[in-house]
């Protein structure tokens, strides 16, 4: 993961204030999502593309009922890659503590359009088009700290998939993320503060020199 080192209480406007809003933004853009307070879950639409032409290729197995999501869902917290997963994800945030083992529960009523949702503790599948093994996967990921469809949920679906489906069908749905341009690797370290200043300061000397010579220009056609 990479490092962020904010300055504690900088003065506003001041350079180590503006080293923070950058690593702010450095954060955001390597999971996009993953900060709801202030960025939409902008990678959605083309995870879920991705997922589509990987279920539509993959030969993904179906549930018949909502115990036997269940009864799979358990096998899956006894093993060593949950546990190791969910303990990650605690100590990015120790809230998910109370989310080692969710439980799987069927809608209410027959939605079409929404296969599962989560709430980080609780699974709920639609019973016509959620009872596969995929999609209590890509739900499980959410509760792993993952409440949106960036970066580090795609990782963790990978894992899943790699550990609980196969290699083959890991490759194929990495490949899809990949081909609509979906990171999945580990994320960029931001610039540490003297390089960020110094770039900062080729940037305003590059734009200093672009007005002189537009202003050149200007006075050249008076």
């Amino acid at each position: 993961m990479p490092d962020y080192n904010f300055f504690k209480h900088p003065v506003y406007d001041s350079l180590e204030h503006k080293y923070n809003t950058y690593l702010v933004k450095h954060r955001a853009n390597q999971n996009k999502g993953g900060d709801s307070r202030s960025y939409r879950d902008s990678e959605r639409k083309k995870t879920y593309a991705s997922e589509h032409s990987f279920m539509a290729e993959c030969n993904i197995p179906e549930f018949e009922s909502i115990e036997e999501a269940n009864k799979f869902a358990k096998r899956v917290y006894k093993t060593q890659k949950w546990s190791k997963l969910w303990q990650d994800s605690v100590e990015n945030d120790v809230g998910q503590i109370f989310n080692a083992t969710p439980s799987i529960v069927g809608m209410n009523s027959r939605n079409k359009s929404l296969s599962g949702f989560t709430d980080g503790r609780t699974i709920t599948l639609c019973q016509i088009t959620g009872m596969n093994k995929y999609i209590l996967l890509h739900e499980m990921a959410h509760c792993l700290g993952n409440m949106h469809h960036g970066r580090s949920f795609r990782q963790c679906v990978l894992e899943l998939v790699g550990a609980f489906m196969g290699t083959k069908e890991k490759k194929v749905l990495k490949r899809e993320f990949k081909r609509r341009k979906l990171a999945c690797g580990e994320p960029r370290q931001p610039l540490t503060f003297d390089k960020w200043v110094a770039s900062k300061d080729r940037m305003e000397k590059m734009r200093e020199q672009r007005d002189f010579f537009e202003a050149g220009r200007a006075l050249l056609k008076r």
